[in-house]
């Protein structure tokens, strides 16, 4: 994997988070931007992807609609207990 240096402008308040967040987690500000940048970057392409497939396919009947939302809260809630860092989900 290459690297590349930018520069960047955030609000000052963002990057106190950022160096917050950063030091909990034992890594570099530029480190956990770069994960956080990935991590939004890989919500996008699903975003575009799934805006892709409704569009060929149209919308969910409710009843797809209602397993979707089924399955979501089953994976998404955690799992009792389990220990879940604050800001995480559970897988």
């Amino acid at each position: 994997m290459s690297l590349e240096r930018v520069t960047i402008t955030i609000p000052s308040e963002t990057l106190s988070a950022a160096k917050e967040a950063a030091e909990r987690e034992g890594l570099s500000v530029s480190a956990w931007l770069s994960r956080a940048a990935e991590h939004a970057a890989k919500i996008e392409a699903g975003l575009a992807a799934a805006e892709e497939v409704l569009a060929e396919t149209g919308p969910p009947t409710p009843e797809e609609q209602q397993w979707v939302d089924s399955f979501m809260k089953q994976v998404s809630e955690p799992v009792p207990g389990e220990q879940v860092r604050p800001g995480h989900r559970a897988a």
